[in-house]
């Protein structure tokens, strides 16, 4: 499988680069503002619902307003210029000024949080200093980090979604496509061991309005493309970020094969087109789906249970295929009297492909194993 189409040579690398660089636009300077998007989302809805907003504590200036009495017992703490997560650090209080970061996996005192703090802004040192205070959300997915769901989105169409689970690290990461059914590792992507490395794809609790979310959130924008960062709460979506320069593609620590980045540039034009028309571009598959069905009836398509879910979830992540196939069931069960079946259809197909994708990592696993220790053997053998 090629990877090797160059930046130049795709519009969807080239723009991303771009952006990396210098915004292309005021709009996207404010909705890539993490302090200031939060006001232009509290009154969105999606018929009568709204997106989940972190409810943000504090906005700092100096890393000497960091103190016990702003990070309380369980905070997040960002900076507000940072991207990749740098700076990102999830806090749980361990003593009177100390605290366990779920982030790092390591425990600092307060003086450690702000001299780690300053050095990330040093290395953003063209901004001015701003540090959000905000909450340490629960998610559905196991661990105490929620995931987070990037959706690549071209105008309304969700291209793919990266899922990034920050409970270990390196981070773990899984490609879905844009029916939310898992890519493969080293075939449609390839990831930069020593920044990420391989997760379990695990479709998200809030499958439905995540993506809907994601599909109005993308046509908000001037751009193309845009990733809407969401992370699937244990109350609903959350909303993250809006990210037109991924850092990940960029800094080649996530490249896709030339086949994917055929189809994203494919899906750059489409959505460039639409805004220079001023018209809604073309959708395809479950965007579609989404896009057509009755907004009442999505906005209120049942869930499988939380406790269910993160049951099943958890097996699943621990390399259970048997637990993709529980969620497909439990979701064909908990939908089966609701409106909307071709949702419902699409839905239990993906939890079927995540098992699926985990049973054959198991099955290729012990012959990788085999592969790795006939080359170790050899080269001892040579010595």
């Amino acid at each position: 499988m090629s990877f090797d189409k160059a930046t130049k040579d795709s519009p969807f690398l080239s723009f991303t680069a771009a952006e990396f660089h210098k915004r292309g636009s005021q709009h996207r300077r404010d909705l890539s503002n993490k302090t200031a998007v939060q006001r232009l989302l509290k009154d969105k809805t999606l018929d009568g619902t709204r997106i989940g907003l972190p409810v943000q504590h504090a906005v700092l200036t100096s890393t000497q307003q960091i103190n016990p009495e702003v990070l309380g017992d369980r905070v997040a703490l960002k900076f507000a210029h940072g991207w990749s997560a740098k700076g990102v650090m999830l806090l749980e209080r361990t003593g009177p000024e100390t605290y366990f970061d779920h982030m790092a996996l390591r425990e600092w005192t307060l003086e450690d949080i702000r001299q780690r703090q300053q050095g990330v802004a040093g290395k953003f040192a063209r901004k001015q200093p701003a540090w959000i205070v905000e909450d340490f959300l629960n998610g559905a997915q196991p661990g105490a980090v929620p995931y987070d769901y990037k959706f690549y989105t071209f105008q309304g169409q969700i291209a793919m979604v990266a899922q990034v689970d920050r409970n270990s690290s390196p981070p773990r990461v899984a490609m879905l496509d844009g029916q939310l059914r898992p890519l493969a590792e080293g075939r449609d992507y390839r990831l930069k061991r020593k920044d990420l490395q391989p997760g379990v794809a695990l479709v998200p609790r809030s499958a439905v309005m995540l993506s809907r979310w994601a599909i109005e959130l993308s046509k908000m924008t001037d751009a193309p493309f845009v990733r809407v960062d969401l992370y699937d709460g244990d109350t609903g979506p959350v909303f993250g970020e809006f990210t037109f320069s991924s850092g990940a593609e960029h800094r080649r620590t996530l490249s896709h094969s030339t086949a994917m980045i055929d189809t994203l540039d494919s899906l750059f034009d489409e959505a460039q087109a639409s805004l220079e028309a001023d018209a809604p571009g073309p959708s395809h598959g479950w965007s579609a789906l989404l896009q057509a069905a009755d907004p009442a009836a999505l906005s209120s398509y049942p869930e499988i249970s939380l406790a269910e879910y993160q049951r099943y979830a958890y097996f699943l992540h621990n390399q259970g295929s048997l637990g993709g196939y529980r969620l497909a069931r439990a979701q064909h069960e908990v939908a089966a009297e609701a409106e909307l079946p071709e949702v419902t259809q699409s839905l239990v197909a993906a939890h079927r492909a995540a098992g699926r994708r985990v049973k054959a990592q198991n099955k290729t696993a012990p012959l990788v194993l085999r592969h790795a220790a006939r080359k170790a053997y050899h080269r001892l053998r040579k010595r």
